[in-house]
């Protein structure tokens, strides 16, 4: 292992001391001549960083965590890569203009010890930098021959007050989406309990194969963006991208809730008196999705219509007369980014305030987008928009007045991150929340003011951001019908009067 290290002592500062390891896979120059180049398709040219941190309930052995990590590294080699490029060539002809290339100082884990106690509670806009290194993710370097930022940054962070430790991640995007991390995380876990992933080996197969481009210069590739992929439509220049993510940041506050077990299992029988929604029983995610949307849209005078949910399409099985030479949906391990939309079609407005007829039209959608031929034409069309994207230094606008962005996750039970000291004593913190954009996760525990630890299983967490005008009348709503002594019974009689609207005479609600 290749390493390099340095000390600092403040005690001026939190920080009573600190030292950074550059670790490298096992064996690296072998791993990185059978991993690298690996060439980066435009739908992994996604450059936002995906933070999160891991609160453990003691001490950890600094020598194992790094050894670890190494065993980590070696595991996911990949995410020691360095990104690069051929001059202001962001094309993809030929694709290796654009590719992860071996870094030369490794993945830099920081360990540290602080004196005072850190903040429990999960918000996900205070992303401390006691926590969590952030990473670069101003790319415009890559095509210098000294850029070497890397992809991951790691710490470790013990406090001495609490005897606690908080582990930090931070990924640039590009490097693969939130199941990357989360497999990674887990990884990392095992192997510093003794024990082996339990996930198979990973796989680059997203990276060596896509469809034939399909360009944006027709009707049907244009009326299908239109209706699969609406955030797509238009690229703004980074500038203007900006001014607009701030603008809407400054318009909106975040609201960050707990659904219980009990409350989830009342949402989705209330959801499940749908008559639309067929066989399948309404998902914990898509019952709370219904009942957000069904409960801002008692507030907005734009109301929301569409639900756009975020899903991996890695793993879904692939038609089995497929020819040698066709595209295949990436295997279930397979690294990168492989997450995609599922749109509804536009609702009505009698529509948008049912919880059931919200969570059918998710489920529905979804159902449709996790089909070969759709995921395909989506890789297609998306491709080259995520080339063009970087090449002219443009974003798309995900967010949406009338739409509301769902990242659900899930496979992403994080509490068994814990590093051997039991899922039922490990909090995980998933950092950054946007404007339309919700994150609907597992949760995990909580740490109470006497010491004990609460546990969460079943409840799931939820972090979004709503326009500051009906922040209060929203977070109010939610209390009023949550924390009834009639609940579900309110919510379930304000499902009926929806559902009223929307059916014809005579329906069976």
């Amino acid at each position: 292992m290749q390493q390099q290290s340095f000390e600092i002592q403040n005690t001026s500062s939190p920080v009573l001391s600190s030292r950074t390891v550059w670790v490298h896979p096992r064996d690296a120059d072998a791993v990185n001549k059978r991993v690298f180049p690996l060439p980066l398709p435009g739908t992994d040219r996604i450059t936002s960083e995906s933070p999160i941190s891991i609160l453990l309930p003691g001490p950890v052995d600094e020598d194992l965590m790094q050894k670890a990590f190494e065993d980590t590294l070696t595991y996911y080699p990949h995410a020691s890569g360095r990104l690069r490029r051929n001059g202001d060539d962001w094309s993809d002809s030929p694709p290796t203009h654009f590719k992860l290339v071996p870094g030369k100082r490794g993945v830099p884990l920081t360990f540290q010890n602080i004196e005072g106690a850190l903040a429990h509670h999960q918000n996900p806009s205070a992303l401390s930098p006691l926590v969590v290194d952030s990473i670069c993710t101003d790319i415009s370097g890559a095509s210098e021959p000294g850029w070497d930022e890397p992809m991951i940054r790691a710490k470790v962070t013990f406090c001495l007050e609490t005897n606690e430790t908080f582990v930090g991640w931070s990924s640039n995007h590009m490097i693969g989406d939130g199941e990357f991390i989360y497999f990674f995380l887990f990884a990392w876990s095992q192997h510093y309990q003794g024990l082996k992933p339990l996930f198979g080996r990973p796989t680059y197969d997203k990276y060596l194969n896509s469809p034939p481009d399909e360009i944006n210069d027709n009707p049907e590739t244009a009326a299908f963006i239109s209706r699969y992929l609406p955030h797509l439509q238009e690229l703004h220049p980074i500038k203007k991208w900006t001014v607009m993510m701030w603008e809407a940041f400054s318009a909106s506050k975040s609201v960050d809730l707990l659904f219980t077990a009990d409350q989830i299992q009342q949402l989705r029988a209330i959801a499940d008196a749908w008559p639309g929604r067929g066989r399948a029983r309404t998902s914990p995610h898509n019952a709370i999705t219904g009942y957000i949307v069904s409960t801002m849209n008692r507030c907005l005078e734009n109301p929301i219509t569409r639900v756009s949910s975020i899903f991996s399409y890695r793993g879904i099985k692939n038609p089995d007369n497929l020819k040698p030479d066709d595209w295949r949906i990436p295997g279930p391990f397979s690294v990168g980014n492989t997450i995609s939309h599922a749109v509804t079609p536009t609702l009505s407005l009698d529509e948008a305030s049912s919880i059931g007829a919200v969570a059918a039209a998710i489920l529905k959608s979804v159902a449709e987008a996790r089909d070969y031929e759709r995921i395909k034409r989506i890789v297609a069309v998306s491709n080259p928009i995520g080339v063009q994207g970087k090449r002219e230094d443009s974003e798309p606008k995900f967010w949406d007045d009338n739409t509301l962005v769902i990242n659900t996750m899930g496979r992403a039970e994080m509490s068994l991150q814990h590093f051997g000291f039991g899922p039922e004593r490990v909090r995980a913190h998933a950092y950054k929340d946007f404007p339309g954009f919700v994150k609907c996760f597992p949760a995990t525990a909580s740490k109470q003011v006497d010491g004990s630890w609460r546990d969460h299983k079943g409840d799931l967490w939820v972090f979004m951001r709503v326009p500051t005008e009906i922040h209060e009348r929203f977070m109010t709503m939610i209390a009023a019908d949550l924390n009834a002594y009639e609940f579900p019974h309110n919510v379930a009689r304000r499902e009926r009067e929806a559902q009223g609207k929307i059916l014809p005479v005579g329906a069976k609600l």
